[in-house]
């Protein structure tokens, strides 16, 4: 599944690393132009990415999905 979002503060960058971490399924963060892939699992890649931008959520976890969509 792949979520398209953007993050408004860094305490939802946070909270999106929380969920990651919760889930054992992998958790993929990429720019939209595909240059930047990361784990978001990772405590310091995640910040590699312009969050300013939109960026995809790539996982097969339907919880997380499911909490993403609630944002």
């Amino acid at each position: 599944m792949v979520i398209t979002k953007t993050f408004s503060s860094r305490e939802e960058i946070q909270r999106l690393r929380e969920l990651a971490i919760s889930v054992p399924e992998s958790v993929l963060i990429r720019s939209l132009d595909g240059e930047i892939s990361l784990n978001v699992k990772s405590p310091m890649g995640i910040y590699a990415l312009d969050f300013s931008q939109p960026v995809e959520i790539h996982t097969d976890s339907a919880a997380l999905v499911s909490e993403l969509e609630r944002w």
